[in-house]
């Protein structure tokens, strides 16, 4: 008999896209019984409003608490044995929730799985479609069996939810409290894997500023996980891909060059920068691939601003660590 699921969407200012997601989980075919629950996390729009229009049940905080505290308010009051994670700006593909039940189904031992975005997200402008590839390729590179959670489109039995304590509610907005639940649910000897199969449409907007600020916190917040909840030899994010180390070393010795010359077409820096560029070829040639020739051109000067953005918020957390600011710190830039 397929397990109920229960499909948990924390939502905060969501007016633009949770009527959507909504809609896509409502058209899903599955055998499962299904219910939905939002948890408007203080919504300061008409999130709410737009929510009531649906069958489903409306968890109000009173406060924005983050997303790790909404998804565990959703946890508390469901009553499937699958907990299925979404974001309020993914639009499930139409077969997402039949893999997920059919997996659990083929595949007892399994504790926990995550899925991928599509491609190309709703929104086509070059920090979207950028920010959207970079974590579908990141994505790609991870192993079939994993040792994080990703909330944006990702399932969890629910005993080993409770067992492990849920996500982590003091992280600020929604950041890398996901990833160190995978760290948990895993050092507690449960497995969690990847279904590239398992897609949704992200409809996040991201400007060239709003996705700088988003490397850097997840910079941070993404180097403290690594060195307080990682154990050694555990399989971890594509995200950590040794090129991205290089790609962030790279970017340390440019910054270094520009201080000893001060100009941008010093010989030095140059020649690392042709270097970046060049080590990150098979990345570049995904997006081509993806998106066209165009989306590349923009895409060279979004990858290397990210990653100096990216290799910015790697300083920022070890001075954190440092100084003893912990996982849960409010400060959101160190």
């Amino acid at each position: 008999m397929a397990k109920k699921l229960s499909i948990i969407i924390p939502a905060h200012n969501a007016q633009a896209c949770i009527e959507k997601t909504i809609q896509t989980v409502l058209a899903q075919k599955c055998q499962s019984q299904m219910e939905i629950i939002v948890v408007d996390d203080a919504s300061q729009d008409k999130t709410k409003e737009l929510v009531r229009k649906f069958p489903v049940e409306l968890i109000e905080l009173s406060q924005n608490q983050g997303a790790g505290k909404a998804r565990n308010q959703g946890a508390k009051k469901a009553t499937g044995e699958i907990l299925v994670f979404l974001d309020a700006d993914v639009y499930l593909e139409p077969e997402a929730l039949a893999i997920i039940e059919q997996f659990f189904g083929k595949n007892p031992s399994a504790s926990g799985l995550v899925g991928n975005y599509t491609q190309l997200p709703a929104d086509k402008n070059f920090c979207s479609v950028y920010h959207n590839l970079f974590t579908v390729y990141h994505h790609q590179l991870s192993e079939t069996e994993i040792k994080w959670f990703w909330g944006a489109i990702g399932a969890i039995r629910k005993e080993v939810f409770e067992e492990v304590g849920g996500f982590p509610e003091n992280f600020p907005g929604a950041s890398a409290e996901d990833i160190e639940l995978g760290f948990r649910i895993t050092k507690a000897g449960y497995k969690i894997f990847y279904l590239p199969e398992l897609k949704g449409v992200h409809a996040h907007y991201f400007s060239l500023s709003s996705m700088l600020s988003n490397d850097w916190r997840k910079a941070v917040l993404g180097l403290k996980v690594y060195f307080q909840r990682k154990s050694r030899g555990e399989r971890t994010h594509g995200f950590f891909h040794p090129l991205n180390g290089i790609n962030i070393f790279l970017i340390y010795l440019q910054w270094l060059s520009l201080l000893g010359f001060g100009f941008f077409w010093q010989p030095s820096f140059l020649i690392l920068l042709a270097l970046f560029f060049i080590i990150n070829y098979h990345f570049y040639q995904y997006i081509s691939k993806q998106a066209g020739g165009l989306y590349l051109i923009g895409s060279l000067i979004l990858h290397w601003l990210a990653f100096n953005a990216i290799a910015g918020g790697v300083i920022a957390g070890f001075i954190g660590l440092i100084l003893g600011k912990d996982l849960e710190s409010k400060t959101r830039w160190i």
